[in-house]
């Protein structure tokens, strides 16, 4: 078993690592079928499986004992980080162990950040978070269903991210050749493209907690209270990633797709 803890953009990240038998994918979905939660040829990744054991009263133990199939369990866990405006997330190999990451933000601190604008609204990138920055051209985006944009980026493909349509600035996407693009990269290595208007410089910035002054804004990490007074959203790079990586995994065909194209040309 092995614990860690960083402070990685903006957050606390706690992981819990174990070297055991990982989880039993097959199982879990042979008992979420069992309990009517899926349907028998519901198409579910590895993700989606491993997250089934977080709905309440979900076990796979076979009988009761002191320390499973009570019915309580990894639901109540998930409800009390997210009650602290946490989220936790799970990464596991068969035969090899799973890994456990909670991220919780944090009340106070101060963060390396990147100002962006989008939509006329001031945004905080964390600079951690942040690998390069690119003008990005028309010709290298690339449309796939559900208003999702792939990037071509050395030899490969990256999900583009739109931020002032992802938090509800826009109710169209923007001109790639118009934007700037933050290849960024979150916890678990998954890496998108976000597209802003402009950059202003970098600044260090002191967090406040959204939750805790308003309520929990998806894809928003924190806020800050710039220096002539106006309010800045601190972007959450690890959910915008997620999301963004989710939304490639239902374009998985179009994705093929798209590799096998870029791969003749």
């Amino acid at each position: 078993m092995r614990l860690t803890a960083v402070h990685r953009s903006g957050r606390i990240v706690l992981e819990v690592a174990d070297d055991g038998g990982g989880i039993n994918r097959a199982r879990v979905r042979q008992k979420a079928i069992e309990n009517g939660v899926i349907t028998a040829d519901a198409q579910l990744s590895d993700e989606e499986i491993d997250n089934l054991i977080f709905l309440p009263g979900f076990s796979t133990a076979a009988k009761v004992s002191d320390i499973s199939g009570r019915g309580v369990g990894m639901d109540v866990v998930r409800q009390s980080i997210q009650a602290l405006g946490g989220r936790i997330s799970i990464s596991s190999r068969p035969g090899q162990g799973s890994t456990f990451t909670l991220s919780l933000p944090l009340t106070l601190a101060v963060l390396d950040g990147m100002v962006v604008s989008a939509q006329g609204n001031t945004l905080i990138i964390p600079l951690g978070a942040i690998m390069e920055t690119l003008k990005p051209r028309a010709k290298d985006v690339f449309p796939l269903d559900g208003d999702l944009n792939m990037l071509a980026l050395r030899g490969g493909y990256v999900p583009v991210v739109d931020v002032a349509f992802c938090l509800g600035y826009s109710t169209k996407h923007a001109d790639p050749e118009q934007s700037v693009a933050l290849l960024v990269e979150g916890e678990g290595g998954a890496r998108a493209v976000l597209m802003v208007d402009a950059i202003h410089g970098q600044r260090q910035v002191v967090i406040k907690s959204l939750e805790a002054n308003y309520r929990a804004v998806p894809g928003v990490a924190a806020a800050t209270v710039m220096g002539d007074g106006r309010v800045a959203l601190i972007v959450d790079v690890d959910a915008v990633v997620v999301n963004a990586g989710a939304d490639m995994n239902r374009n998985s065909a179009e994705m093929k797709a798209l590799e096998l194209s870029g791969r003749a040309a």
